[in-house]
């Protein structure tokens, strides 16, 4: 899916990626991906997604005070290729949940999601103050343990057999990230080149 370039709106920049509000016609693409079984089966979800949820969903976005959910677009073609979000925000604690997904199989693999989870790292500990990020992922996936580590995420524990997945009983791994230890390394982090003014919208997806 391209973009023209006068008409896009950018909310966070890295190298190749940049963030930006969902829109209407992100209802598609997220319809076919999250009903992809190489993606839901690590979102935690099992039920059919329809374009008509999918299209609510989005126009409901932008109302939570505590979820902040972007489109992850590849800069090259102007390319949707996933989403990211920081979800149930705890203002008391400065605390937050991170999810993100990379649902064009041709994109994967090739530091997109890398670049968008800094991104959002960024935002979280720069923009919003927040002084630790957590997520949970299961533990058969690889890929996204390698990107939360390498980002520089710790794992915090295992809970054993928590969840039914395609047939299986599998673990699930808790990892976070602390306002000190993102700024101690953030020199590795990419600069957000540019952002815009508008409030991102909102959700409820998280990974693993």
């Amino acid at each position: 899916m391209s973009t023209d370039v006068k008409s896009r709106v950018v909310f966070l920049e890295g190298k190749t990626v940049y963030l930006r509000p969902l829109e209407r016609a992100d209802a598609d693409p997220f319809r076919r991906w999250l009903n992809d079984p190489s993606v839901r089966t690590c979102l935690k979800l099992f039920a059919p997604l329809t374009e008509k949820a999918e299209q609510e969903f989005i126009e409901k976005a932008g109302t939570s005070p505590d979820d902040f959910v972007f489109a992850i677009v590849r800069k090259q073609g102007d390319r949707l290729i996933g989403a990211a979000g920081l979800h149930r925000t705890r203002w008391k604690d400065r605390a937050t949940s991170f999810g993100i997904f990379i649902g064009d199989a041709e994109c994967r693999g090739r530091g997109h999601g890398t670049e968008a989870t800094r991104l959002m790292m960024r935002y979280a500990f720069e923009t919003l103050n927040l002084n630790r990020v957590e997520l949970g992922v299961y533990d058969f996936n690889e890929a996204a343990i390698h990107v939360y580590e390498k980002v520089g995420f710790v794992r915090e524990g295992l809970q054993r057999e928590h969840s039914f997945v395609e047939g299986r009983y599998v673990d699930h791994l808790a990892y976070s990230m602390l306002s000190r230890e993102y700024f101690a390394a953030r020199s590795s982090f990419p600069s957000a080149v540019s952002a815009s003014r508008s409030r991102p919208r909102t959700g409820r997806r998280s990974k693993g």
